[in-house]
């Protein structure tokens, strides 16, 4: 198990990979290159090294496309009368 031997903060930067990358690393479907890449990153990254098993529980939407949330009723009253307003300030300039 690998040591935390660093003390700044536990985050992720702009030189750490995406998670879809990592994604890829696990499933070693990385070219060689980026592998190495990878694997020297994850030798001084306390972050991506943290995330890299919790990718293992990542299940990928096979055939089906994320749902959005429904509006609540109130919050879409409310937006609709503002669009609205705005919409017939748009027509009166015109």
């Amino acid at each position: 198990m690998k040591v935390a031997t660093r003390t700044l903060a536990f985050r992720k930067t702009a030189a750490c990979p995406a998670s879809a990358t990592l994604l890829s690393f696990r499933a070693n479907s990385l070219s060689a290159t980026m592998a190495i890449d990878i694997k020297q990153h994850l030798e001084r990254c306390d972050f991506c090294n943290a995330e890299l098993p919790l990718l293992a529980h990542h299940q990928p939407a096979v055939g089906r496309r994320p749902k959005a949330p429904e509006i609540p009723i109130n919050l879409r009253i409310l937006a609709e009368s503002i669009l609205g307003h705005k919409e017939a300030q748009k027509t009166q300039k015109s």
